[in-house]
């Protein structure tokens, strides 16, 4: 964490200096959604971990550095978190949907759903490219480079109800997770925005892009073959308030 400060405050400082040419900086604020994508199971390993987690929340926070007429540069702190998992098939619509039945007389003793999240924090320096010069309505580009620390929660239900009914093997070893549980790693996210200034202080915006992360193979404890990367498509709307001036050096 200390790094990763560090890093932060290396990278803002020379921004912060270089915009005071241009006057002004403003306070970015963006919610929004985003959802995994990619291949869902393989005929190996069954189903994949990243690309079945459910939609999830998307939030950004930064500040943007006016460098020109057209190009500006947005430090950030993004938080991405999702609280569902499922892969689903013709025959079983949840798979973390479990039922534990009698073996004698087939009776249903317990019923429930695991649990299985996923939490991205990410530090983020974002290049904006606007396709027009001072006008209401402005199309624009960026590409983002972050660092990212990915955390995954996988929790056992159905082994703890197990426990509870005293149905568990003499030497059951206890609840196992081979999925990635955490990795800290580089991310890439390019995409178009378009932004509407109603006055002069105040501005509107709304952006779509690709959000990729670089999961280390190490940390997928099931074997190499269960490794994949973090893709998603992600929808942000936000307000970029331009909150000061500063004077020209």
């Amino acid at each position: 964490m200390k790094k990763l400060s560090l890093l932060v405050i290396s990278l803002i400082i020379p921004i912060s200096a270089y915009s005071q040419f241009d006057k002004k900086f403003s306070l970015n604020l963006s919610p929004g959604i985003f959802k995994t994508f990619g291949k869902k199971l393989t005929d190996y390993t069954g189903p994949l971990q990243f690309p079945n987690y459910k939609p999830g929340f998307a939030g950004d926070l930064g500040l943007q550095f006016k460098l020109g007429n057209h190009f500006s540069i947005v430090t950030e702190v993004g938080l991405m978190f999702t609280n569902g998992w499922n892969y689903k098939t013709q025959d079983k619509s949840d798979w973390l949907h479990w039922i534990i039945e009698d073996t004698t007389t087939h009776q249903v003793l317990s019923e429930g759903e695991d649990h299985f999240n996923m939490r991205n924090f990410s530090v983020c320096v974002k290049p904006k490219y606007y396709l027009l010069k001072d006008k209401k309505w402005n199309p624009y580009l960026f590409v983002g480079i972050s660092l990212n620390w990915t955390k995954c929660k996988y929790e056992d239900n159905q082994w703890q109800a197990k426990k509870d009914l005293g149905v568990l093997p003499p030497d059951d070893p206890g609840p196992f997770n081979d999925y990635l549980h955490k990795n800290f790693g580089l991310g890439f996210n390019p995409g178009l925005g378009i932004e509407f200034s109603p006055k002069e202080r105040f501005y509107f915006y709304a952006e779509v892009g690709y959000y990729s992360i670089n999961l280390k193979d190490e940390n997928f404890l099931a074997g190499p073959q269960w490794v994949e990367n973090f893709n998603a498509i992600i929808f942000q709307a936000g307000m970029r308030f331009n909150f000061i001036r500063l004077k020209e050096l």
